[in-house]
């Protein structure tokens, strides 16, 4: 925001002087502004647009962008291997690659309806790009744009990134800047998943799947099951690891997997919601152990680790 303030006031041959005078403030104040050391009142910029002859909502813009570079970092990057986070370090855009993404999307262009990782057809779909948008922006700049935009939707599915956008259409999308409610959602649901099989089919060099993000960690079943977990372990089955779950399991872990009662009595559920269900995207932040007494079957429990207190922290935490 100083620097656009800095080059409105050049660009209309004001000295500090001056435009302290117009705006009715010391010289210091504009020195402030500039530098960034201060920001300017809210109740000025009406005047500063009118000395600057431009539209009062640029100011605002600006004023917005220069907020948005300030959003912390809250990307719970001890959970993740260095590649995965080296991944999520590229997961930016900048407000123009946000309007091509926009066109693209409103051309119903097909690399936007993915939501595997599979083939790249993204270059196909910028036949679908009006050319009075190429020739307003330049080509070479275009490219760029395009590459900076392919690199973050070959991971992030198109509904996650649109939801994010229509939020906060005036800030650059940063995953790793999101809310923790947002960031929760691109792990659990916003990413691509790779599609296999498409590596045995007919077009090989196109295929980008190599190197697909794989979060493997519900958020969702952490932030029910830690704090429980926090207060102590939960005794989860009997005899071997894979076995149907106890039936004095603690109903907020039931809850988490959605469980109906009626029908768990039944046994309607069998096998597949067994104890390794449960523990299924909490790899990464519990233990599961078993105890053994002579004479008895060894009893599995699942419990919290040094991980798993971290992400409770960064749920606790504020920012």
């Amino acid at each position: 925001m100083g620097k656009f303030i800095k080059t409105c006031r050049m660009n209309a041959g004001l000295t500090q002087e001056q435009l302290a005078d117009k705006m009715h403030v010391c010289v210091l104040s504009v020195q402030n502004w500039e530098s960034g050391k201060t920001r300017i009142e809210n109740h000025r910029y009406m005047d500063l647009a009118d000395v600057f002859n431009v539209p009062v909502e640029k100011l605002i813009k600006e004023m917005l962008i220069e907020e948005d570079k300030k959003r912390p970092d809250r990307w719970p990057a001890f959970l993740f291997d260095r590649q995965t986070n080296d991944i999520v370090d590229t997961l930016h855009l900048n407000l123009a690659q946000q309007e091509l993404f926009g066109l693209l999307y409103i051309y119903d262009a097909e690399y936007s309806k993915k939501t595997v990782i599979d083939y790249n057809t993204l270059y196909d779909d910028l036949k679908k790009i009006p050319y009075g948008f190429i020739e307003r922006v330049g080509s070479i700049q275009f490219m760029n744009q395009v590459d900076g935009l392919h690199r973050v939707i070959k991971y992030v599915r198109t509904d996650f990134l649109m939801k994010v956008l229509k939020l906060h259409p005036e800030s650059e999308f940063n995953v790793k800047k999101l809310s923790k409610e947002l960031i929760c959602e691109f792990i659990d649901e916003g990413v691509k998943s790779e599609d296999d099989m498409a590596l045995w089919t007919d077009d090989p060099e196109r295929y980008e799947a190599d190197d697909a993000l794989c979060m493997r960690v519900s958020m969702k079943k952490a932030k029910i099951i830690l704090p429980v977990l926090e207060k102590g372990k939960i005794h989860l089955a009997d005899g071997n690891q894979w076995n149907t779950l106890r039936e004095d399991i603690p109903e907020e872990v039931l809850r988490m997997c959605d469980f109906k009662p009626d029908l768990w009595e039944k046994g309607y559920y069998g096998s597949q919601n067994n104890a390794m269900y449960i523990r299924d995207g909490l790899e990464a932040v519990t233990n599961y152990r078993s105890v053994s007494d002579k004479g008895q079957d060894d009893m599995w429990f699942l419990e919290i680790n040094e991980k798993g207190l971290q992400l409770l922290e960064w749920f606790r935490e504020k920012q």
